[in-house]
């Protein structure tokens, strides 16, 4: 896997990030979805498809991220925008699972300061229509990844950002490998999610009966 070219401002994004006074506790609902089986517990947490995919906050393998939503719309406008401006595709109509958590993080960025995104010397406007994926492909660090880069190489246990897809929307990034003491990261339904096999698409009670 080739790495990008590391975009100019980084080191200025590392630098400022390196402040404490940019670091503030963040705690709420979220919503996440994805293929049931990358929700069973010993998958939810990992972070492991931003790292073979990359994000718009996560670095295609370097950063492990979980992301996730703070309220349903904003999720749904997330997760069909593609569809929707490129049209569908089959795997559009693989079965989704969404799973709600309560998370009470110790160390974030809040990337919906305005107060944070002078100090990066950033627009709103900027890291919303960052084309990350274009970046991405033509070998360059979008600036997106490099603002989450800093944060992830100054130990910051997640970003709390705008959305790109809904205006208003709110979007958390969290790092599970820097995660911090007294953090919390709770499911609110577990007893409903179904457990699957990583290397299976069924739920183990379909197995078992089978």
């Amino acid at each position: 896997m080739s790495l990008l070219r590391a975009h100019q401002h980084f080191p200025a994004f590392f630098k400022a990030l390196s402040e404490p006074a940019w670091l503030t506790t963040w705690k709420g609902d979220v919503v996440r979805q994805s293929a049931p089986r990358w929700m069973s517990l010993p998958y939810r947490f990992t972070g492991v498809g931003s790292v073979f995919a990359g994000g718009r906050w996560s670095v295609k393998g370097l950063i492990p991220t979980v992301y996730a939503s703070t309220d349903p719309v904003t999720l749904n406008t997330e997760a069909y925008y593609k569809g929707l401006r490129y049209g569908w595709t089959k795997a559009d109509f693989n079965a989704q699972l969404i799973v709600g958590m309560h998370w009470e993080l110790q160390a974030v960025v809040d990337l919906t300061s305005p107060a944070t995104l002078k100090a990066l010397k950033v627009t709103n406007m900027q890291i919303v229509s960052c084309d990350w994926r274009a970046e991405q492909a033509a070998g360059r660090e979008p600036v997106t990844q490099a603002i989450a880069r800093a944060a992830f190489e100054d130990r910051v246990e997640g970003l709390v950002v705008p959305s790109a897809r809904r205006k208003g929307g709110v979007n958390v990034a969290y790092y599970p490998t820097h995660r911090r003491d007294g953090t919390i990261i709770q499911t609110l339904d577990e007893a409903s999610v179904p457990f699957i096999h990583g290397l299976q698409r069924r739920c183990r009670s379909a197995c078992e009966s089978a």
